[in-house]
């Protein structure tokens, strides 16, 4: 059975084409071993000084085929530099998203107001992933009007993981050293699915979001 990680930031030992290893512009170096990756910058590690540069450096590594999504990209309100320049960092980003038709994988924290306002404002066509999702039922259905894809890892409310429609869903494993299987298995128990319906599901999503170029 094939359990995807859409998010992780280990390279996988085995089954490296099941993962999306995530790297940080500049703060992480491109492994050559991971078979499908994405590349962003994290607002955690944004400066300033370097904004213009990190953006650089991000645009010349989009032409990498393995390249499969933008991020982690987006806007923390808890940590890293002012959010009016993770704004502008992550307009940028977007548009990047935009311009090599390559999906977002986004990372939010305690901003989904104005992450949505941009949605707004931008209409963007690429699909937006909602990375270790962790809110409650009623932020995730908000963010699934806006039509936000929304990923979950090891940590999760239950309510929000039984209701969100299963062609929007994703699973990760980010940092956590749950194995992927395992995840996937606790979610299908918790919806009553068996875990072949859910990775069915979810396999069809990875094909359709972030494989479609």
């Amino acid at each position: 059975m094939r359990y995807f990680d859409i998010h992780t930031h280990h390279l996988p030992s085995c089954n490296p084409e099941q993962a999306i290893v995530s790297f940080s512009i500049p703060y992480e170096k491109v492994d050559e071993h991971a078979k499908h990756i994405s590349v962003g910058i994290h607002p955690w590690y944004l400066t300033e000084t370097h904004a213009d540069t990190s953006l650089q450096y991000l645009r010349s590594i989009l032409t990498d085929e393995r390249v499969v999504a933008i991020g982690e990209a987006g806007l923390d309100r808890l940590r890293g530099c002012p959010l009016s320049t993770q704004t502008d960092v992550f307009r940028h980003e977007i548009a990047l998203s935009e311009e090599y038709r390559l999906p977002m994988i986004i990372h939010c924290v305690r901003a989904f107001n104005e992450l949505i306002q941009l949605k707004k404002e931008i209409h963007p066509l690429q699909p937006w992933i909602i990375h270790g999702f962790r809110g409650k039922r009623i932020i995730a259905e908000k963010l699934l009007r806006h039509g936000c894809y929304l990923s979950l890892g090891a940590r999760f409310q239950e309510e929000a993981a039984r209701n969100i429609p299963l062609e929007r869903l994703f699973i990760e494993t980010d940092e956590s050293e749950e194995p992927i299987l395992k995840t996937y298995h606790r979610i299908a128990d918790i919806r009553g699915i068996s875990p072949e319906e859910l990775t069915e599901a979810i396999n069809k999503n990875v094909h359709e979001v972030f494989f479609k170029r």
